[in-house]
């Protein structure tokens, strides 16, 4: 899919939590499939990650996007112990130190899910605790970006981020609480 179709897959997933939540309670269907299933919030950010990323097995071994998100955890914990970049880094400090948290508990749990599980329960988690308004120019803004993704990608386009996340935002309204099983024992 091209940019727009994406960025309309992105105002669609979400459109339908808002509706969701805007149904009875006795209506409302499962928020599970809205966040997981098919056109659901994980596969549409997949498809904004996927964007203009530089896959290209290297080496026969395939990239997977959770290579990029455990690159950059590594960039920012190391960048919180570099003083020199203290000013940009103080606003961006909470941020990065919920972010590692969590990238960092997915990696530590005891249950083998995967690398593409492990992406769909961040932004589960991500969504939950309206994480990912933050998150998502945590990682635009991080120098491994250039390295693992093409300059025309979403995630490399301030516009579009910055639509990315409005649109994210929209979501701190709603008490979203994920299924027992979804959350695989993680206790964040």
């Amino acid at each position: 899919p091209n940019a727009g179709q994406i960025q309309e897959g992105i105002g669609e997933s979400i459109n339908n939590i808002v509706k969701h939540f805007h149904k009875p309670e006795k209506e409302r269907g499962s928020l599970t499939i809205l966040l997981c299933g098919e056109f659901g919030l994980v596969s549409a950010l997949e498809q904004v990650f996927h964007h203009g990323f530089k896959s290209a097995r290297l080496f026969q071994k395939n990239v997977f996007i959770w290579d990029f998100i455990e690159k950059a955890v590594m960039y920012f914990e190391a960048t919180e112990e570099d003083e020199d970049s203290q000013e940009n880094l103080l606003k961006l400090k909470g941020c990065s130190a919920t972010f590692c948290q969590y990238v960092n508990a997915i990696s530590a749990a005891p249950r083998s899910i995967g690398k593409d599980g492990k992406l769909q329960l961040l932004v589960c988690l991500g969504a939950r605790d309206h994480l990912l308004p933050q998150w998502i120019p945590l990682l635009a803004e991080c120098p491994v970006i250039s390295r693992m993704y093409e300059d025309g990608a979403l995630l490399r386009d301030h516009a579009a981020v910055n639509s990315l996340i409005r649109v994210l935002q929209t979501l701190h309204e709603f008490n979203i609480t994920l299924e027992a099983s979804l959350v695989k024992g993680i206790d964040l």
